[in-house]
């Protein structure tokens, strides 16, 4: 019973002081003057440049089929010329067949090409246009209250000279 009373009377203390150090009331008060506060806003757009870009192409079949066949025949012909030669020599001979045989090919195939050619192709980048842009923030409001001249900000712009208030009173301890 001892520890409910306590329990009781400290709530309730508690409870006087919250009510004693804060109060708020609503009254009126005077606007004396509203002033528009703006805000600069950065703005991205992207946008799209593109322009015609023109490259030197090589002409010829854009295949890659002669050299291998190339290879394959100059690596058969290399492995028959060093038939009786020893394992070692044979390989060497094979892999030199491969490279002559694929460059020759490669050869035959610029001789035969007109040479190069301009090529033209639409290239488009993406890229951002900065601007800045000032717009309304919020308003700026002074009034006079009982000979006190406050100001606060608003997201509405009051439109009477007399407007709603809500006063606090609070302890300075």
């Amino acid at each position: 019973m001892k520890i409910i009373i306590k329990s009781l009377l400290l709530i309730s203390s508690i409870f006087a002081t919250q009510i004693a150090v804060a109060a708020s009331f609503t009254d009126y008060a005077t606007v004396t003057s509203v002033e528009k506060v703006y805000k600069q806003y950065r703005i991205e757009e992207p946008y799209q440049e593109c322009y015609i870009k023109e490259t030197l192409q090589n002409q010829g079949d854009g295949s890659a089929t002669n050299e291998i066949l190339g290879a394959i025949l100059g690596g058969a012909i290399g492995n028959k010329i060093a038939e009786d030669s020893s394992d070692t020599g044979k390989d060497v001979m094979t892999l030199a067949g491969i490279i002559l045989g694929a460059s020759m090919e490669n050869d035959a195939e610029k001789a035969n090409s007109t040479g190069q050619v301009v090529v033209s192709q639409e290239v488009c980048e993406t890229k951002v246009k900065t601007s800045f842009q000032k717009r309304l923030s919020h308003y700026l409001v002074h009034i006079d209250y009982e000979g006190h001249d406050l100001a606060f900000t608003s997201k509405k712009r009051p439109y009477d000279d007399v407007i709603k208030v809500k006063v606090t009173v609070d302890s300075l301890d």
